[in-house]
């Protein structure tokens, strides 16, 4: 393992519109050689379960099956690929592009394509099939706080072109790892008193292992392709029910209602629910109409 202090690197929330900025920082990596998984040797959820625990704690690579390996992936690109100025020369030239894990949409990877062609350099916006290694993390502060970012050095891109089947428009999404099941909407104001829609659904885990709703990550409510934040209400509104929750996990098997809160952009336009796959593959796509409020 060795450091190298960088000058330029994106900060996490200027990152999410794109702005760079010049910031000290280093770079920990490995020079050992890279070894291969083969994609048969990890299933899917077990590599994007690890990938995604080492976006959120990148310090933790050195000790985890990927470290230095050959991996393959999805991610969706924001930007365009920037070069690092660096006190150390070897980085010289160094070009990456900040990717993100359908997992993770808040927290970057810091992909180096600086083994791709120019050419095929992905774009703002595009899905992407990464062949690639996790080589190390990125460190630097922000708003006085540190902040570590995973670096993959990536061999191979492919963009993925999107599919033409026949999207699902269920009430009931089932995976191999969980089943949602929507129950009902309501419309109401929440803790800003701002018009919001509050929406009910039972969550299966169906892994083998603790977990969180799936909702929070694989599903996205959008109106007129905007994409809905979630918002709060009081525990004591009277148009919740009860019997909900809403941030606790569920232990392999498990099965019970939960709600989550959505601010609106608009009181009369039906909301768009997507799901997605860690692939960003569609998976299926449901209109629910708004109530008017009570």
């Amino acid at each position: 393992m060795k450091n190298k202090w960088l000058l330029t690197v994106f900060v996490l929330l200027e990152l999410l519109s794109m702005t760079a900025c010049s910031k000290p920082i280093n770079h920990v990596q490995d020079d050992g050689k890279t070894k291969v998984i083969k994609d048969s040797s990890i299933a899917q959820e077990q590599l994007y379960g690890e990938l995604s625990s080492l976006v959120s704690f990148p310090k933790q690579i050195k000790m985890s099956d990927l470290f230095n390996k050959k991996i393959s992936f999805v991610v969706k690109a924001q930007g365009e690929p920037y070069q690092i100025e660096s006190k150390d020369k070897t980085l010289n030239g160094v070009w990456y592009i900040p990717v993100f894990m359908m997992r993770n949409p808040k927290k970057p990877i810091y992909l180096d394509v600086s083994n791709i062609k120019k050419e095929q350099w992905p774009k703002d916006g595009e899905i992407l099939k990464v062949d690639g290694v996790p080589i190390g993390y990125l460190y630097t502060s922000y708003q006085n706080e540190r902040l570590d970012l995973l670096d993959i050095k990536a061999q191979k891109i492919k963009k993925v072109v999107d599919s033409e089947k026949e999207v699902a428009t269920k009430q009931i999404i089932e995976t191999q790892t969980y089943r949602i099941e929507f129950n009902g909407v309501d419309s109401l104001l929440d803790s800003f008193n701002e018009a919001s829609m509050i929406v009910y659904y039972h969550f299966k885990n169906k892994k083998q292992h603790a977990a969180i709703s799936p909702l929070k990550t694989y599903f996205q409510f959008s109106q007129n392709n905007e994409v809905l934040e979630p918002t709060f209400i009081s525990l004591d509104n009277e148009l919740l029910d009860p019997k909900a929750i809403n941030r606790d996990s569920l232990e392999s098997g498990e099965e019970m209602l939960y709600y989550e809160v959505y601010k609106l952009k608009n009181e009369e336009i039906p909301v768009i629910v997507r799901t997605f796959d860690d692939e960003y593959t569609l998976l299926n796509e449901l209109e629910m109409p708004i109530k008017k409020m009570k």
